[in-house]
């Protein structure tokens, strides 16, 4: 069974707030003391953080995220290139005496060649789309360049393979 409790007139305070309940019952019967003014007031707003200066360039353009994201591409493809001549080499062994360690290794190779390949073609990617979508504030235009470089690139496919290929003129 609930007991049924008379509202009051009250403070309740929770760290910095303070709100006033009304009740059904005068103040002046209520044991605690009626807010004042002061208690309701909120605290005035803190100032407005500055502003950075917005002269200021920015310490990494996506020209230089562009070119760390190449030699990443580089890397992958270095790497790449390793162990695809580890598992070529394993492919050679394995042929001239078949075992199960001598598959192994060559299938450990391959697929860290793989997995170095797909690297470098995800970096490439990324470092071309950030390096062609840089600001141009961001690129210092020298007085000796009478005209911007320019890429073109094409796409080929052909029935039994295809390929694509980039041009930079500067």
């Amino acid at each position: 069974m609930r007991k049924r409790i008379a509202p009051r007139i009250g403070i309740v305070r929770a760290g910095a707030i303070t709100a006033c309940m009304a009740a059904a019952s005068p103040s002046w019967a209520d044991p605690v003391a009626s807010p004042t003014s002061s208690d309701l007031v909120p605290p005035a707003p803190a100032p407005p953080a500055s502003a950075p200066p917005a002269s200021t360039p920015p310490s990494v353009t996506r020209g230089t995220v562009g070119l760390a994201a190449a030699g990443v591409a580089l890397a992958g493809a270095g790497t790449a290139a390793v162990f695809g001549a580890l598992a070529l080499q394993s492919k050679h062994d394995f042929q001239g005496n078949p075992t199960y360690a001598s598959a192994d290794k060559g299938n450990n190779d391959a697929a860290y060649a793989d997995g170095a390949i797909a690297l470098a073609v995800s970096a490439g990617i990324t470092s071309l789309v950030l390096w062609l979508t840089r600001d141009a504030a961001s690129v210092d235009p020298s007085p000796a360049a009478s005209h911007p470089a320019t890429v073109s690139t094409s796409l080929v496919l052909a029935p039994h393979g295809g390929g694509a290929g980039a041009l930079v003129h500067f």
